[in-house]
């Protein structure tokens, strides 16, 4: 089974030659590794070619962030397989060769694989991706039961930069969805849910780097913005709209989900005195079956909340 390992970068020289040193430490050899630039203005591309040569296939686009990226190195891809990485994370060396074993084990059905992922650059981090999520095993590898229930909390699950999937599959769902800026990856999960098995290996395979003040896409979700707050209206009205999600406890999670980002946006407004923009907010929320008293007393809650918050701190800082 030959694989393809996908990496999108933006400016990362240094962080994508850790990325790239870490799939060519695979116990397992990738097939190719192809790095797609996306409009980098640190030098990137010289430093891979100087550095890799021939090992890597690089490819160069405008900025288009980081779906179009992906999803241009799976055009280019040879691979029966794919495999994605970000350009700030690494591989530990027996990411494939565990997967591989998964896979081989466990059979055809299962067309999709993922590991644990744990963190770096944040002491702050101490648990993994498995446990944060909730996703407890006794088992080195299995099958992934329900796995839309692991992107659709409040903790991620299965990250794409651990994610192996039949190249074939990732075409039949149409790849990540272009016009998603954030939540890419959980919307490419939710799809290949409805078409494969998934299956994991427990291990934290995938080093996610979570250092303080480094630019990266999940920062995006901090600043509360109006393009990032209609990214994920839109992945979370797409989800609901999927006539197979039957699941009344998932479904009733994403429902959850987009209110509570609706609440974040009316109070947003309301303290940018954009009281129109608002009022289109609450009668969202009224859409979804919550009253008007029930949405003042929550508003009214979550501004007192705030207010001690804030107060806490600057007590903390006297």
């Amino acid at each position: 089974m030959k694989v393809s390992a996908i990496i999108p970068t933006y400016n990362r020289r240094t962080r994508v030659l850790r990325a790239i040193d870490s799939v060519l430490a695979q116990t397992v050899p990738v097939d190719e590794i192809i790095v797609v630039d996306d409009g980098s203005t640190d030098g990137t591309v010289d430093a891979i070619h100087t550095q890799y040569g021939s090992q890597v296939t690089v490819v160069r686009q405008e900025n288009g962030g980081v779906s179009v990226a992906r999803t241009r190195a799976v055009e280019e891809a040879r691979g029966e397989w794919v495999a994605f990485l970000d350009s700030d994370d690494v591989w530990l060396p027996t990411k494939m060769e565990r997967q591989w074993d998964a896979l081989a084990t466990l059979g055809n059905e299962y067309r999709a694989c993922f590991t644990n992922c744990n963190y770096f650059g944040n002491p702050e981090l101490t648990l993994t991706a498995f446990e944060e999520a909730g996703l407890k095993t006794n088992s080195a590898f299995g099958e992934a039961c329900n796995p839309i229930k692991y992107i659709a909390g409040s903790y991620l699950g299965i990250y794409v930069q651990s994610l192996i999937v039949l190249r074939s599959l990732f075409n039949e769902v149409n790849g990540f969805d272009q016009a998603l800026g954030i939540s890419e990856d959980r919307d490419l999960v939710f799809k290949l849910a409805f078409k494969t098995k998934f299956c994991f290996v427990a291990t934290p395979l995938v080093s996610i780097d979570r250092t303080p003040l480094v630019p990266r896409l999940t920062g995006l979700l901090a600043h509360k913005d109006d393009q990032s707050y209609a990214w994920l209206e839109l992945v979370r009205k797409k989800w609901l709209a999927q006539p197979e999600l039957v699941d009344r406890d998932i479904r009733q999670t994403i429902q959850n989900e987009l209110i509570t980002l609706y609440y974040g946006r009316t109070a947003e407004n309301i303290s940018e005195l954009k009281f129109a923009a608002a009022i289109q907010t609450i009668q969202q929320i009224r859409s979804m079956g919550q009253s008007y008293p029930e949405i003042g007393s929550t508003l009214l809650s979550r501004a007192a909340k705030k207010l001690s918050r804030k107060s806490r701190a600057r007590v903390g800082k006297s």
